[in-house]
């Protein structure tokens, strides 16, 4: 499998995380998806919890998501436009 890398400058790793967190809505608490609804929130029934994504990990995460919706995008659009002219029935009304 082929490689696809960036190199970001050390100064502009912590901007770019950031930007692509914010842009793409990361979440530091996210749902609980053990929250017992029949018991109420403490600290053993939390409603939420700690993401286990680290922003590194959902940055990248969000650059591959990114680059596949972009490419199936674009292949869609490659075979639309090449989708051969359908030639109409022909339909008549037999009362003209």
């Amino acid at each position: 499998m082929a490689a696809f890398t960036i190199d970001i400058a050390d100064d502009d790793v912590s901007r770019v995380i950031t930007a692509m967190c914010a842009n793409y809505g990361y979440k530091t608490e996210i749902e609980n998806p053990a929250f017992d609804l029949d018991q109420p929130a403490s600290d053993e029934n939390p409603e939420t919890i700690p993401n286990p994504e680290t922003p590194n990990q959902f940055a990248n995460r969000m650059t591959r998501d990114f680059l596949m919706q972009n490419t199936v995008s674009y292949e869609i659009k490659v075979e639309k436009e090449n989708i051969p002219p359908v030639t109409p029935p022909v339909i008549i009304d037999p009362a003209e």
